[in-house]
């Protein structure tokens, strides 16, 4: 697991950095405008479609299919299974592209209410060039799942490398004369190459055997809508969480919707390379111990991975939530995007950073659920969450504007990995893990305090070392992110954490206490 973990952080990482180059491009090119925040909310249409195929899951509802087929040594009937969902759902997501692309402009006026009518056209038109990529999207999410299932994990960490690659690309060929829709080409030219056409090739390599066909009586393909409907079904706060931020944010100022886009990408930098990396890695795993019966083995593996994932995200949440101003201005201050735009996006990633330890939080323990082919109790809490923080979402951002809006966004996914845990917890080892909450505790507290040693020493450090400047901003970050590691690490040593106890003695974090071995060359290509 040490290596699938390494890899796919890396991948993480480096798709991030794509990614805020992608942003970049696009603050340079034309700050925060109508314009581009038409482009962000043209994304929330195709965004649902991929959420009511339960294409954002496939990897979470085709790996344990799969995985059962291969353990059983019934590969053809697997790779059978395979074709048949890849027909049959393949189908229905045309044939919702095609009713999306007559339908783009009504839609618009339901998710963006406080657009005005040229906005509204804006965004309906680079929702039409953005739909096709739904279909490359859901192919290659099953092509990479047969992939994961044989534990290879290089060829789809290059998905979301290409893909950012295609949008950048996109947006400076096309950007200077089309506009925002130059980034949109981007989108579909990066899907098809990225998440199809090369995710085609590495299933290839791994033994798949496709064929079109329709078997609606086909085993695989009942399980994988038994599996797939609650997350179809159920509007877990994970994923409507963005639409909220995209909903309320059209009433705020022009420019709204993309400070706040801005400061999630920003705050999902840690929560990818941390959270997201780990769940990927540690699901096939937990999968196995769980198909095997060997819940509290799982427990362990989980809870390991877990605690040292809380750890290090609440360190970037407080350097992250103090020097919000700093990285924003190092990554999006340039060009269109002005001091303004800077401050309001700095304002919301502030505000974002509180939820980070909480969303790599729920990327882990959700997985816990899948692995037990349970998919309704994680959609089933995550629509709670969003329930609960409705009215959060609506008085926050009347109140305090964008940095409410983020606000109740961290909230809700407080509310949701919390919930998840607790469940997840007494179905697998009981009060037995009751211990491991105070370490959490010791760890949050220690967050906490680094923030506001971080806060004091932002304030001394104003005397000498400016923000509004590129270089202030990158030396204070430096020397501020440094400062608060160290203070979070201290606190932490200090409160006899176990976690902070384990890294200093130099464990490995990357392969916990409880992990199965990794056999060798299993997660390479």
């Amino acid at each position: 697991m040490g290596r699938a973990a390494v890899v796919m952080m890396a991948s993480v990482f480096l798709s991030r950095l794509l990614g805020y180059a992608r942003d970049a491009v696009i603050a340079y090119q034309h700050g925060a405008t109508p314009e581009t925040d038409a482009y962000f909310a043209a994304f929330t249409i195709p965004d649902f479609l991929n959420y009511l195929l339960a294409g954002g899951s496939l990897s979470i509802t085709f790996i344990p299919i799969f995985s059962k087929y291969l353990a059983e040594g019934k590969e053809d009937e697997g790779y059978r299974s395979f074709s048949v969902i890849a027909t049959v759902m393949g189908i229905g997501m045309i044939f919702f592209i095609i009713l999306g692309e007559f339908l783009a402009e009504r839609l618009i006026l339901l998710i963006a209410p406080g657009f005005p009518s040229d906005q509204v056209a804006m965004a309906a038109k680079l929702t039409r060039i953005v739909l096709p990529a739904q279909i490359f999207f859901y192919l290659g999410g099953l092509l990479m799942a047969v992939q994961f299932a044989r534990n290879r994990f290089l060829i789809p960490a290059a998905a979301p490398l290409i893909y950012n690659a295609g949008i950048i690309a996109g947006g400076l060929l096309l950007g200077p004369s089309h506009g925002m829709a130059g980034f949109a080409w981007g989108v579909l030219i990066g899907s098809f190459v990225g998440n199809f056409a090369v995710q085609l090739y590495g299933a290839r390599r791994a033994g798949l055997a496709f064929f079109p066909r329709i078997d609606l009586a086909d085993p695989g393909l009942r399980e994988f809508i038994r599996l797939s409907i609650p997350i179809m079904l159920g509007f877990s706060l994970v994923v409507v969480d963005e639409w909220m931020t995209r909903i309320f944010g059209s009433f705020l100022l022009a420019g709204a919707i993309t400070w706040l886009n801005n400061a999630r990408r920003l705050m999902q930098v840690p929560v990818g390379i941390f959270g997201q990396a780990s769940g990927v890695a540690s699901y096939p795993f937990l999968s196995a111990l769980a198909a095997r019966g060997e819940r509290e083995e799982m427990w362990k593996t989980l809870s390991s991975t877990l605690r040292w994932v809380f750890f290090v995200s609440c360190a970037a949440a407080a350097i992250f939530g103090i020097l919000s101003r700093e990285v924003v201005l190092a990554v999006f201050k340039r060009g269109a995007f002005t001091i303004d735009d800077t401050l309001s996006t700095a304002s919301a990633l502030a505000a974002f950073s509180i939820g980070i330890p909480f969303w790599c939080g729920q990327s882990i323990v959700s997985r816990g659920f899948f692995a037990l082919k349970d998919t309704w109790t994680p959609t089933l809490v995550g629509t709670g969450a969003w329930i609960l923080s409705l009215p959060a979402y609506y008085l926050l951002t009347q109140k305090l504007g964008v940095f409410g809006l983020a606000l109740a966004s961290s909230i809700g996914i407080f509310l949701h990995a919390t919930a998840l845990y607790g469940i997840l917890m007494a179905r697998t080892v009981g009060r037995k893990a009751l211990g491991e909450v105070l370490e959490y505790g010791k760890i949050a507290l220690s967050g906490v305090a680094a923030a506001v040693a971080g806060w004091y020493w932002l304030g001394i450090s104003s005397r000498w070392i400016s923000w509004e400047t590129l270089a202030g901003s990158v030396v204070r970050f430096a020397i501020g992110g440094a400062s608060i590691a160290a203070a979070f690490f201290l606190c932490a040593f200090l409160l006899r954490s176990g976690t902070a106890r384990t890294i200093r003695g130099g464990r490995d974090i990357l392969h916990p206490p409880g992990a199965p071995p990794t056999p060798p060359g299993a997660d390479l290509p």
